[in-house]
């Protein structure tokens, strides 16, 4: 149910998808159309994935009357629902809801076909926001009994299913946490690269009401900093590239932060960097955090979604209470001034990823949903 051709909560259905079809199942995505396609969903339609597209609305541009009929295609192919029409003649065996833990309460048209047919029936929730605003209370029954009539409710962390918990008021007996897969091609420790300049890095969708790379450059742009060696690399595109930028400006940090777009090559990035900043908002479990540690690097996280889960602070990164300037500068602070135990920390948390990560995550959800 992404808004974007491709995202972090994309790569586990697309993991199984690509296991599925080499077993020969028929799969089907219904989705949202963008151009061009990402390179990864052109993979699977190469191999057989079969998409069908549903609406989604942009702003028509021009006068009065042209946006109102823009609205109105809109109202009626939403209204069609041909995309799951189309779907659902297929009389498929298993479905599989992509999205965040609650926004199944928007999908009435698929939650009403559903009660009315047997097929097996499955959640896959990515995060859930630790004040609970993200869910209406009008909302609460829908999910609960999508949850109940769901065979398995798949949560990225277990800190989402206590979160669930708590704002439903329902203890959900059919949750189960399930692991992204990581983008890396081997998982062994990689070497610091030398030099006196420490290399920060943040590796993510450049949205900040999620990843919160505002509140990093607020830190970065304190007097303190000024006279310290460093460096922020910046990875990843999005809505707020050019916002970022001109805080970059207005912060007098144009020396000291490159923006260096969208990488795939995720193990090249730890060749040049020293840490992971991740000033998040909310999470579910990013994977920038996972590949980081798999590649011995720290991490400065704030204590949302399952970064408390991975990262131990001191041990494994250092921990920010809150995602605000004041509590991310304090544990960055700490950071700096234990950059002498870096390595070990490093090692430490590349020992913690090994034990957490799934290497076959693709896999070992293909098998959950093939169950009968």
């Amino acid at each position: 149910m992404i808004r974007d051709a491709w995202g972090g909560s994309e790569e586990l259905w697309a993991a199984m998808a690509d296991e599925a079809l080499d077993k020969g199942h028929r799969v089907i995505h219904v989705a949202y159309r963008f151009t061009p396609v990402h390179p990864k969903m052109q993979a699977l339609v190469n191999k057989g994935l079969v998409v069908y597209y549903r609406p989604s609305y942009k702003p028509v541009r021009g006068n009065v009357l042209q946006k109102s009929i823009g609205k109105a295609v809109f109202f009626v192919q939403k209204r069609l629902q041909t995309a799951l029409h189309k779907m659902f003649k297929e009389r498929p065996d298993v479905i599989l809801y992509n999205g965040t833990c609650y926004s199944i309460a928007d999908e009435k048209t698929l939650l009403a076909r559903l009660a009315k047919l047997h097929t097996r029936f499955y959640i896959l929730g990515h995060f859930n926001r630790e004040d609970g605003n993200d869910l209406a209370d009008a909302h609460t029954p829908i999910i609960k009994n999508a949850y109940e009539r769901s065979k398995k409710v798949f949560f990225i962390t277990e800190r989402s299913i206590q979160k669930a918990r708590l704002f439903l008021k329902a203890n959900i007996p059919n949750a189960l946490v399930v692991r992204n897969p990581v983008n890396i091609s081997s998982t062994g420790i990689i070497p610091y690269a030398a030099g006196e300049t420490i290399q920060f890095a943040m590796v993510g969708n450049l949205v900040t009401v999620h990843k919160g790379q505002d509140i990093a450059l607020q830190v970065l742009a304190a007097e303190r900093w000024k006279e310290r060696a460093w460096h922020l690399n910046i990875y990843g595109s999005g809505q707020d590239e050019l916002a970022l930028k001109n805080l970059v400006e207005l912060l007098g940090l144009k020396n000291n932060v490159s923006f260096n777009g969208r990488v795939t090559d995720i193990r090249a990035v730890w060749c040049s960097n020293h840490m992971l900043l991740m000033p998040s908002r909310m999470e579910g479990m990013p994977l920038a955090v996972v590949e980081a540690m798999i590649c011995g690097r720290p991490s400065v996280v704030t204590d949302v979604g399952g970064h408390t889960e991975w990262v131990e602070n001191g041990k494994h990164g250092f921990v920010a209470e809150l995602a605000n300037a004041l509590s991310f500068g304090e544990a960055l602070e700490r950071a700096w001034l234990a950059r002498g135990n870096w390595g070990a920390i490093g090692q430490q948390a590349h020992k913690k990823a090994m034990e957490f990560f799934d290497p076959h995550a693709g896999q070992t959800l293909l098998t959950l949903l093939e169950e009968a």
